[in-house]
């Protein structure tokens, strides 16, 4: 399997004023997930595990982090679309996040959670108002109460925002978009004309 996040992942550090150190890749082995997270807490200041944080029998993080000395899950599951399987922990102080293993999730939630934690490690202690872009949903935006939706979406000259859908899996959608809209937890859904502030990417 390819590594789709190291270096994607790496980028967001930087835009958050961190300094990337990329570890070893590691087989789904709790031991050897454990030798490099032991390591890598003993050397950083946040600790990033790209992929295997998931569901059932599939996810290696959660135990490997709950072996760590001094070790607190915070959560492990979070009600985010997509990005429900991330890992949220420390070791000793030293914070970690566990993302998941399909990259489209894994760079939604990095930036809406990892960047500020690097932010906040680092010294930061107001989080930048972000820009955003007024427009209107092309449709309808259905969505779960009780859930946030983070929705990739194509922007057009008229201020049109068509959402953009596919599998969590496919990097294609991240690259095919101009930006995100977030459905908030209380809502059902967005109607199609209705007003969204769109979060650009660049």
């Amino acid at each position: 399997m390819r590594d789709a996040l190291s270096v994607s992942i790496g980028a967001l550090v930087r835009e958050a004023g961190g300094e990337p150190l990329s570890h070893a890749i590691v087989p789904d082995d709790d031991g050897a997930l454990q030798d490099v997270l032991r390591d890598a807490v003993a050397s950083s200041d946040v600790v990033i595990i790209c992929a295997g944080s998931s569901v059932g029998m599939r996810d290696q993080t959660a135990g490997a982090v709950a072996a760590l000395p001094n070790s607190e899950t915070w959560c492990h599951g979070l009600a985010i679309k997509p990005g429900k399987p991330t890992l949220l922990a420390h070791s000793a102080g030293v914070p970690i996040v566990g993302l998941p293993g399909n990259p489209r999730s894994a760079l939604v939630v990095f930036r809406l959670i990892g960047i500020p934690v690097v932010r906040r490690v680092g010294g930061w202690t107001v989080e930048p108002a972000a820009a955003t872009i007024h427009a209107k949903l092309a449709r309808d935006l259905p969505s779960a109460a009780g859930r946030l939706d983070v929705v990739q979406v194509r922007l057009s000259d008229t201020g049109i925002a068509e959402p953009i859908f596919g599998s969590s899996a496919l990097l294609s959608v991240l690259t095919a978009a101009d930006g995100y809209v977030i459905v908030p937890e209380d809502a059902n859904g967005l109607s199609a004309g209705e007003a969204v502030e769109v979060f650009p990417y660049g």
